[in-house]
């Protein structure tokens, strides 16, 4: 009993005061703070913002988007800036979901640019030429002059006239003259009359004349005279070499054709581009040959390209083998080139 006295008389005698006690925790407490144990943040009531978490990483590198239209790249060494070459727009493909493809015309209307059919060169008035004449296969020689004459009245005339120089003029006399006359047609030339005679032997008379009307031919030589159809679109021997100028070569080839003794359908063919020496210069031609299909006559013509395809030179070939070549030497005409 006395010792347990003794033990809460002690007791009391160590009791804290209350107030201590605060103290010591109020003391804790300000330690915990001043060592950064604790955090708060108190909230914001003023704004409806909220507090958002991010972390700054460098900014991703982009690529840049395809324009819609491709800038026009301008033409080199161009003074005026109008005549800037449009260049064609490629659509990326990779990037279509991006920058969707341009459907607008690479050409406006008023920018196409126009394409005209070239009209053809009115023909000639006149073509008048010299020839050289040379036999095939035999020996002389001769000259040639051939004309043609277009008239206002819409009607042509030709004549060509050949006869034998130097020596062989003494075995080849006489003049032989061709002549041919008619219409200027919008489909080139119609020929209403043909004659060949030799001066001075009238057996070697030829005559062919045109009745369109009736789409008769009369044919007539020294002893005879026929009448037999006329085809569409006949011509004469003289007036074929002509009808080029109207008719490109290439554009027909096949032609009936009547020398005064017979009608009959030529076909003729393109051979080759030739250029011929002449006496005027290198005259760059169309080389076509005409056949009845038979031996009987062979007749080669070389047709100017820069003269609206007149005959410079041709080479007939009769059925014994024998023939003439003919060169031009001299042309003078209107011919617009």
């Amino acid at each position: 009993m006395k010792n347990s006295k003794f033990l809460t008389l002690q007791l009391h005698q160590i009791r804290v005061p209350q107030r201590w006690l605060w103290a010591i925790l109020l003391s804790v407490l300000l330690h915990i703070l001043l060592l950064g144990g604790w955090s708060f943040v108190l909230p914001n009531f003023e704004s409806s913002s909220h507090l958002i978490e991010a972390e700054l990483l460098p900014p991703p590198v982009k690529k840049p988007l395809p324009s819609a239209k491709k800038a026009h790249k301008p033409a080199r060494h161009l003074a005026d800036p109008h005549e800037i070459r449009r260049e064609s727009i490629k659509p990326n493909t990779s990037l279509q979901a991006e920058a969707p493809q341009v459907t607008e015309p690479l050409w406006r209307e008023e920018d196409r640019p126009a394409y005209e059919e070239m009209p053809r060169l009115p023909p000639p008035s006149f073509v008048d030429m010299d020839f050289d004449v040379k036999r095939v296969n035999s020996f002389g020689s001769g000259r040639a002059h051939y004309r043609y004459q277009a008239d206002p009245q819409g009607r042509y005339s030709l004549r060509s006239e050949m006869e034998a120089v130097g020596l062989a003029s003494i075995a080849f006399a006489g003049k032989r003259i061709e002549t041919s006359i008619g219409k200027i047609m919008e489909q080139g030339l119609q020929p209403e009359a043909y004659r060949v005679e030799v001066t001075g032997k009238p057996d070697k008379l030829q005559a062919a004349n045109f009745d369109w009307v009736n789409y008769k031919l009369t044919l007539k030589n020294a002893k005879t005279e026929v009448v037999e159809e006329l085809p569409e679109g006949t011509q004469d021997f003289l007036s074929f070499m002509y009808q080029f100028m109207f008719v490109p070569p290439l554009e027909r080839m096949e032609w009936p054709l009547t020398n005064g003794k017979m009608v009959r359908v030529y076909n003729y063919q393109f051979i080759s581009e030739e250029v011929i020496a002449t006496k005027f210069g290198q005259i760059n031609t169309y080389h076509i040959a005409k056949s009845s299909g038979d031996a009987e006559e062979k007749t080669d013509v070389w047709l100017a390209e820069d003269y609206r395809f007149i005959p410079i030179k041709i080479l007939k070939i009769a059925k014994d083998g024998s023939g003439y070549e003919f060169i031009a030497t001299r042309i003078d005409t209107d011919i617009a080139k």
